[in-house]
C-alpha cells in the first residue's frame, strides 16, 4: 500500500473559514453521569424487595434519568450535539427500552452490536460525500485551525497526499467501530446469557456489561482512535509543514 506521506501531489479547493471555539465538554461530568452513577443504580438498587431497592425496571428508569439528563444539559450550555454523546444518547435510550422490554440476552447483544456497526457504514459510506464523517471525528473544526491547514496543503501542492491521508484514516476508524461491535456483541451474550429477562439478575448483568464495557471495549477503541489521531497528526506536519502549535486554533 502506497505510503500516506509520499503520494504525488495535487491542486485543490481552498478550505472553509474559521469557526469561534465552543466551550469543552466536561469529561469528569460526562463519566460521573453517564457510566458510574448508572452503573451503581443498575447493579445495586435492582432488586424488589429492601431499602432503597427500586427494583429491576426502577433501577433502570433511573439509571436512564442521568445520561439523559446530562445529555440535555450539556446540549442547552454548549448548544452543540457531540456526536459521541449523541451516539451514547441514544444507546442508553435503546438499552433502557429493551431492558423494560424484557427482550432476550441475544437480543440486546444485537442492540449493543448495532451501534457501532452502523457508525462503522456511516464513516466508510461518508468517505465520498460533502461531509465525511472522519473529519468530524479527527479534523474537529472547534480545535483545529482548518482554514490554515488548507491554505497550506494548497501552498506546499500535497492534495492528493491529504486525501489519501484521509481515506486511511477513514479504513481505521472503520476498522475500529468494527472491533467494537464484536466486543460489545459477546460480552452481552456473557454476562446475560444465563438471565431470565425482566428479573433482578438480568438487569445487574446490565449493569456489569455496561461497566466492563468501558474496559473491554472502551480501552481498545480509544487506542485504535488515539494511534488515528496521532497518525493524523503527524501526517497533517509533514504535509503543511506546521507544527502541533500551529494547526490548533488560538485560544
Amino acid at each position: 500500500m502506497t505510503d500516506p506521506l509520499s503520494t504525488p501531489p495535487e491542486a485543490g479547493a481552498a478550505g472553509p473559514a474559521v469557526k469561534a471555539p465552543v466551550k469543552p465538554e466536561n469529561p469528569l461530568a460526562n463519566l460521573l453521569l453517564n457510566v458510574l452513577i448508572p452503573v451503581v443504580i443498575l447493579t445495586n438498587l435492582n432488586k424488589d424487595t429492601g431499602f432503597p431497592q427500586l427494583g429491576p425496571k426502577g433501577s433502570l428508569v433511573a439509571a436512564l434519568l442521568f445520561p439523559i439528563g446530562y445529555q440535555l444539559y450539556d446540549y442547552w450550555v454548549r448548544r452543540k450535539w457531540n456526536l459521541f454523546s449523541l451516539i451514547g444518547f441514544i444507546s442508553v435510550l435503546l438499552t433502557g427500552g429493551l431492558g423494560l422490554l424484557t427482550l432476550s440476552a441475544q437480543v440486546f447483544a444485537w442492540k449493543e452490536a448495532s451501534v457501532p456497526l452502523v457508525l462503522a457504514a456511516l464513516i466508510f459510506f461518508s468517505h465520498r460525500g460533502k461531509k465525511p464523517l472522519v473529519k468530524t471525528l479527527l479534523l474537529n473544526p472547534d480545535m483545529l485551525d482548518m482554514a490554515k491547514i488548507e491554505s497550506a496543503i494548497e501552498r506546499t501542492g500535497t492534495r492528493a497526499g491529504y486525501e489519501w491521508l484521509l481515506w486511511t484514516s477513514t479504513l481505521l476508524l472503520t476498522a475500529t467501530m468494527l472491533l467494537s461491535a464484536v466486543l460489545n456483541y459477546f460480552l452481552a451474550i456473557y454476562f446475560l446469557r444465563d438471565k431470565v429477562p425482566g428479573s433482578a439478575e438480568y438487569t445487574a448483568g446490565i449493569g456489569a456489561q455496561a461497566g466492563w464495557g468501558y474496559l473491554v471495549v472502551g480501552l481498545p477503541t480509544l487506542l485504535m482512535m488515539a494511534y488515528a489521531l496521532y497518525r493524523l497528526f503527524k501526517g497533517l506536519k509533514v504535509l503543511t509543514g506546521l507544527e502541533t502549535d500551529d494547526l490548533m486554533l488560538p485560544r
